[in-house]
């Protein structure tokens, strides 16, 4: 009888109370961010390169480092969302985030060879819906509740190589793995009932994403930079397991239900940027994933053909620090548009943001970055949710020489 209940059901009147409503999708909402030094320039960073900040936005970007300086890397970053559509109500309309999205220890470790290390979060699973069920041809309903949470995290290796002045390559070599939990309760009150379902699929496997940059003066104040980014589609192989229990008492644990393969798409990114005298700089990146041809879709939703643009600059103010320009600190503003991969009920649910930034050195080898971010995602049609947003990026790097057998290596 449970059983008949729980797979002849509609839905009806569902609220939610959580900090990211789509993330009930596929394998939760892909973290396409970036949190270096290039966020106030709203993540635009394909083409660059940094001597002292770690920017790894384009595997390539390695080179750029100062050989004989390793470079470790903090990034968090705090969100406020504030949410509207026919589901919210007055106790569900907003929510806080605090996350610590990556470190990466990086060293430039001869003239030509760059090496670094480090994890980011790839995807993030957190919602909590309620409302009602009913069994199909008959009034009876009932409470039930859905909370997912988890995700996905990616380890890599980045390996990059300076071939001659002007051209580098690089690549990143990752582990993607992680959870994803989703938690039904189904509540019927004449029958003083709780049954409490658990399904966990556990994701792993390799994935690779090629970079290069070129770089030459066009004038004698100007540089151009060019840099491209590929990823080919990836097979992330999963196991399903189910736990159910009825008023605490277990039924089932951990059994094992099945295994399979989400697909990642081919992306192709590709970036483009300027620099005055290294003190203002003008880029513009574009992003294609392939999502259609993977045709992942269920019932209400599908994966669709995704498309980011975003374009920044940054201005720089220097110092001079017993006879060498020393960078003091720099200023950023930036923007994107993001064509998402998630379609609801026909709907895109796309995201546009604007950003601002800061950073520089503080004593003692320490370097820092700010920026500070307000956008909007989704969308009100066809009773969805739409989300705004404010929040700040923060990054902490420790630089300092690296030493080996009793010797300092400079530049």
């Amino acid at each position: 009888m449970l059983a008949v209940i729980v797979n002849s059901t509609g839905f009806i009147a569902f609220s939610q109370n959580t900090n990211n409503p789509y993330s009930v999708y596929g394998i939760g909402e892909i973290d396409n961010g970036v949190y270096n030094r290039t966020s106030g320039m709203g993540g635009t960073g394909l083409a660059l390169k940094s001597s002292v900040f770690l920017i790894d936005n384009n595997p390539a970007s390695l080179t750029g480092l100062s050989k004989s300086w390793y470079i470790a890397t903090l990034g968090a970053t705090g969100r406020t969302n504030s949410f509207r559509g026919t589901p919210i109500s007055s106790d569900n309309n907003s929510s806080k985030d605090f996350w610590i999205k990556r470190f990466a220890l990086a060293v430039k470790v001869n003239k030509f060879w760059a090496s670094g290390i480090g994890f980011n979060q790839f995807s993030n699973v957190n919602y909590n819906l309620k409302g009602n069920r009913f069994v199909e041809g008959s009034g009876d309903s009932y409470a039930v509740a859905y909370q997912g949470d988890g995700g996905l995290n990616e380890f890599y290796w980045t390996n990059a190589v300076s071939l001659g002045k002007h051209f580098s390559l690089g690549l990143r070599s990752s582990f993607i793995t992680g959870s994803i939990n989703q938690n039904e309760t189904l509540t019927e009150a004449s029958l003083t009932a709780t049954i409490a379902t658990k399904q966990q699929d556990y994701y792993r496997n390799f994935r690779f994403q090629a970079g290069a940059l070129y770089e030459t003066a066009i004038t004698k104040n100007w540089n151009l930079l060019l840099g491209g980014k590929f990823s080919p589609k990836t097979g992330l192989i999963y196991d399903r397991t189910l736990t159910v229990t009825e008023n605490a008492a277990s039924i089932e644990s951990n059994k094992y239900l099945s295994g399979g393969t989400f697909y990642l798409p081919v992306s192709y990114s590709g970036g483009i940027a300027l620099k005055r005298n290294n003190k203002s700089t003008f880029a513009v990146d574009y992003t294609y994933q392939d999502w259609s041809s993977l045709h992942i879709r269920d019932q209400g939703w599908q994966l669709v053909n995704s498309q980011r643009v975003s374009a920044g600059a940054e201005f720089s103010s220097y110092k001079n620090d017993r006879g060498i320009l020393v960078e003091k600190r720099f200023y950023q503003v930036g923007a994107y548009i993001n064509n998402s991969y998630l379609q609801v009920r026909n709907t895109p649910i796309n995201d546009w943001g604007i950003t601002v930034g800061m950073g520089g050195s503080l004593k003692n080898s320490f370097l820092y970055s700010l920026s500070l971010q307000g956008g909007v995602k989704g969308t009100t049609v066809q009773n969805l949710i739409k989300q705004t947003f404010f929040g700040f990026t923060f990054s902490i790097s420790y630089r300092d020489f690296l030493f080996s057998k009793g010797k300092v290596y400079a530049d």
